[in-house]
């Protein structure tokens, strides 16, 4: 803001102090708020860090997590597998008890059939039995042979299955590290919208604050006189007495300086034209003239001045 010069009343130039006083304390203020900017951006700067930290922290936290939860898994499936091999033991003791028992019991059907008399009779029920333990040897041998097979592939679906969790795991990692770099950008424009709408409001108060001290400057000043000679329309339409006192010229009175010569008459002969005019409400800022003078300017220009020339036959 600029000062009023050219001003003898006081109170433009009390408002002008006052102005240049507010002027001051405004720029003292911006300073201020200038410093409270760079305090914000280290503030800032250093909760960006923490929050990079945070999230540093909460990733290996979820992957800490996930690594448990694996773990729990492959717990229960060596408790499961624990349990196949009991039953499986309980089994083949179960078969070796009972292989034991018709050990035993073909032993004393030995002794018992002992005679010559009832020889044949051992010969073909021994026959019959052993008939009936090679086919339990079979029945043993195929079951071993099958529970291998299941063994064999339950390590190739544990190997699949472990690959599957590593998979698993990363495809995790990698949601969770998505997840976090869409919740910083996030925060961070909530934060960009947050420092526009700040500033924005900021400048509508500076333009209030503005407005209101040009306000008080003009209510300061009384005069409409010294307002419209700084307002711009004192160029498009200045009085008489504006002109005469604002710009004024040594030699000249109403916009017309008195020493500008007029142009010598051609001395050709000229028709006599008689021309009537018709005179507007006198100026009182103009110059006189002689009649001769008048005569001669009509002449030369029909529309000089406020004079209209009519030409009559």
């Amino acid at each position: 803001m600029g000062t009023l010069e050219g001003s003898d009343d006081p109170a433009v130039d009390q408002a002008v102090v006052e102005l240049d006083d507010e002027e001051k304390d405004f720029w003292r203020q911006l300073r201020r708020k200038r410093d409270f900017e760079a305090r914000i951006d280290e503030k800032r700067a250093q909760i960006e860090a923490l929050h990079k930290k945070r999230q540093s922290t909460r990733v290996a936290r979820e992957e800490a997590s996930v690594s448990v939860d694996l773990l729990i898994k492959e717990a229960e499936f060596v408790k499961s597998q624990q349990r196949e091999l009991e039953h499986d033991l309980a089994v083949l003791q179960e078969s070796n008890r009972l292989q034991s028992l018709q050990a035993t019991d073909k032993s004393q059907r030995y002794k018992e059939r002992a005679s010559p008399s009832r020889t044949k009779d051992f010969l073909a029920e021994e026959r019959v039995h052993m008939e009936s333990l090679q086919a339990q040897q079979d029945q043993i041998t195929h079951l071993r042979m099958h529970i291998e097979s299941l063994h064999v592939e339950k390590q190739s679906l544990q190997q699949k299955q472990e690959v599957l969790f590593h998979k698993q795991r990363s495809a995790e990692q990698d949601r969770n590290r998505l997840l976090g770099s869409l919740q910083d950008d996030r925060n961070t424009l909530n934060e960009v919208r947050s420092e526009r709408i700040r500033l924005s409001e900021e400048r509508t108060n500076l333009e209030k604050q503005i407005a209101s001290v040009v306000n008080k400057v003009h209510e300061s000043v009384n005069e409409p006189h010294d307002r419209l000679r700084w307002s711009p329309e004192r160029r498009m339409n200045a009085p008489a007495a504006e002109a005469k006192s604002l710009f004024k010229v040594p030699g000249s009175f109403g916009g017309v300086r008195g020493d500008v010569p007029y142009d010598a008459i051609l001395q050709e002969p000229v028709q006599p034209v008689h021309f009537a005019t018709v005179q507007e409400s006198p100026r009182p800022h103009w110059t006189a003239f002689d009649k001769e003078d008048l005569r001669n300017k009509a002449a030369e220009s029909p529309s000089f001045g406020s004079f209209r020339t009519l030409r009559t036959a």
